[in-house]
């Protein structure tokens, strides 16, 4: 050709669509396989073509979804269940339950939707006992078990009863959707002066096999017990010795307190002996001789008093009875009448 010019005007075609053959599009939802309580999980979206308009997909969850037009994915993500005390491993499965644009002929959703495992995070809760800081003797101590977890704040929701058990016999008993419980006990009323200490601790707890990491307290509680002004308790103590000896024998006399001794007592007796009870002890004893073996008729008793107690830190010591009495037995001694002369 002397002159063959292409044509520059373009040329279309209607592509009509066939009636009874649409063509399917698919979406399809996945996550993570697991995530640890208290993350987060991301939700995608994926269609088998790319969106000819935006897709919009809800979720079961009350989430949403878009996939902008012209693209294939689209994502979400959203909180995992909250972190907490308790074993509670589980799986989460969300889907898709309406998908609308795209300006596909046909969109279907694809699979049973996306299913996560939630694992535990293992959290611990700690049992702590505290009591009641001061009391008078014969007054109430009250003790508490809480429920607290790593951040020191209280546990409340908790399903079912915890029991616990205090070396002093008790149990506190921690009831469903409560942080604490309380038990009390009487304080003691010693003999003694000045205050106690009265000192309680967790021996064990029952009930908690659904907390991931429930830790018993290990540090004991202690109650300061005051005397109570006005209120003295009395400890006695008693001499007491054989009844009867011989003469020429020897008397042991045992002066015994109705209470231990919280330092060392001294005795004073009458006849000029003194007793020493140890502290922590209840008795102590002196051993005098009897009156002498002699050739005379003379039986006799003989009676000895306490003149003096101190010691013991007791509140108020007081003797009681009237001392100790022993009968002193004649020995049958032979006196021979001697004749002699010149």
């Amino acid at each position: 050709f002397e002159n063959l010019v292409p044509g520059t005007t373009p040329v279309n075609t209607t592509v009509t669509d066939t009636p009874g053959t649409a063509d399917t599009t698919t979406v399809t939802l996945t996550a993570p396989s697991a995530v640890n309580e208290g993350g987060q999980i991301t939700y995608t979206a994926t269609l088998s073509n790319k969106a000819g308009t935006d897709v919009t997909l809800k979720l079961d969850n009350g989430s949403s979804i878009t996939i902008k037009a012209g693209d294939t994915v689209g994502s979400v993500t959203v909180p995992a269940p909250s972190d907490d005390v308790f074993i509670d491993k589980s799986t989460q499965t969300v889907k898709i339950t309406d998908a609308t644009g795209g300006n596909f002929e046909k969109l279907e959703v694809a699979g049973n939707g996306a299913t996560t495992t939630i694992n535990d995070t293992i959290d611990k809760v700690d049992v702590v006992l505290t009591a009641t800081n001061s009391v008078g003797e014969g007054g109430n101590i009250v003790y508490t078990a809480s429920l607290v977890d790593k951040n020191g704040a209280a546990v409340t929701n908790i399903t079912n009863p915890l029991t616990v058990t205090l070396d002093n016999g008790q149990t506190i008993t921690i009831g469903v959707n409560q942080s604490s419980g309380s038990v009390t006990t009487v304080a003691p009323n010693d003999v003694y002066t000045g205050d106690q200490t009265v000192t309680a601790a967790i021996k064990g707890v029952t009930g908690g096999e659904h907390f991931e990491n429930l830790v018993p307290g290990t540090t004991p509680v202690n109650t300061t017990v005051t005397d109570t002004p006005g209120t003295a308790d009395t400890t006695t103590v008693t001499l007491t010795a054989p009844s009867a000896v011989n003469e020429g024998g020897q008397i042991t006399y045992t002066a015994t307190l109705s209470n231990k001794a919280g330092t060392d007592v001294t005795l004073k007796l009458d006849n000029g002996s003194s007793i020493t009870i140890k502290a922590g002890d209840t008795f102590g004893s002196v051993t005098v001789p009897a009156p002498s073996d002699d050739v005379f008729i003379d039986k006799s008793t003989q009676t000895v008093k306490i003149t003096d107690a101190t010691g013991g830190n007791f509140e108020k010591l007081e003797v009681a009875g009237n001392g100790a009495t022993t009968t002193i037995n004649d020995t049958i001694d032979k006196v021979d009448v001697v004749l002699t002369a010149t």
